[in-house]
């Protein structure tokens, strides 16, 4: 298989002959905004088509800890290569939720920017899928559990969003193929009893975890930070591990300097990847 780093969640999988782009957030730098702007968003989109109304009241909820994160613009780095290098040679898009960080989430209420809209894209339910139709995209699916490309296996598990409430319905996938290692995409998510369950389940080869330990005041901290790192190293000893999702969103409390003085200080630093935008591991 071929993990490509592509930025923040955004990885590009090219397994037993099939590509998939995950968690596809294709705005220029910047452009999405900041915490501070989404109450102008949200009242420019109150009224209008109903599946966006999902995805704006949600965004409503949102506080960052840290009043200094509220200006923020984000995605606060810009994409490692251009939009048609990303999605050349696609064969879908497995969307885990439709958050404004791994999706978009533009000025008009839709999200889905750059992407070529003709591609399949996987939603996990039927809310997801209602909004990436609204955002223009033609082929909607939703993964209900599993879905097959050729010999591959692509199979839909759970996430839990947040240490407190979580932030919403998230998935992470397997990977799974007589011809290839099984690779497990965690998601956004916390360490769980679900994820700890699907490593005893698959016992994947590779994990890729999303691990800037982003918070928010309602739901707490959202993804992995170091010590729920530590757990998927001791839960997966023989594993290849990469640490995604960096660097690129202003509630992260982690970032890929800081994790990589943890991970030393931890002992396991050896045992993780963590992968710079643009970058690519062949597996």
């Amino acid at each position: 298989m071929k993990f490509q780093q592509i930025r923040n969640a955004t990885v590009k999988i090219t397994y037993d002959s099939k590509t998939f782009l995950i968690d596809p957030w294709l705005a220029p730098q910047y452009m999405t905004g900041c915490f501070g702007l989404l109450p102008m968003i949200i009242a420019m989109n109150r009224r209008g088509d109903p599946r966006k109304k999902y995805v704006i009241d949600h965004c409503a909820t949102w506080k960052p800890v840290d009043p200094k994160q509220k200006w923020i613009m984000c995605p606060m780095q810009p994409l490692p290569m251009s939009v048609a290098a990303i999605n050349r040679d696609v064969d879908a898009y497995l969307c885990s939720h439709v958050h404004l960080d791994h999706i978009g989430l533009g000025l008009n209420g839709k999200g889905c920017e750059k992407l070529d809209k003709n591609i399949p894209i996987y939603a996990i339910n039927r809310q997801d899928s209602n909004y990436l139709e609204f955002s223009g995209m033609k082929d909607v699916r939703v993964l209900e559990d599993r879905i097959t490309y050729g010999e591959a296996e692509v199979i839909k598990v759970k996430a839990i969003h947040g240490t407190k409430v979580p932030c919403g319905d998230a998935c992470g996938y397997v990977f799974r193929s007589p011809n290839e290692k099984t690779l497990y995409v965690a998601g956004d998510t916390v360490w769980c009893d679900e994820v700890a369950e699907t490593i005893a389940m698959y016992h994947p080869d590779v994990i890729v975890t999303n691990n800037c330990a982003a918070m928010l005041v309602d739901n707490g901290r959202l993804i992995m930070d170091d010590n729920d790192l530590e757990k998927v190293c001791a839960a997966a000893p023989e594993a290849v591990i990469i640490a995604s999702h960096m660097d690129n969103v202003p509630h992260a409390t982690l970032t890929r300097k800081t994790l990589d003085e943890k991970l030393k200080e931890k002992g396991i630093r050896e045992r993780v990847r963590i992968p710079e935008d643009g970058e690519s591991y062949w597996i």
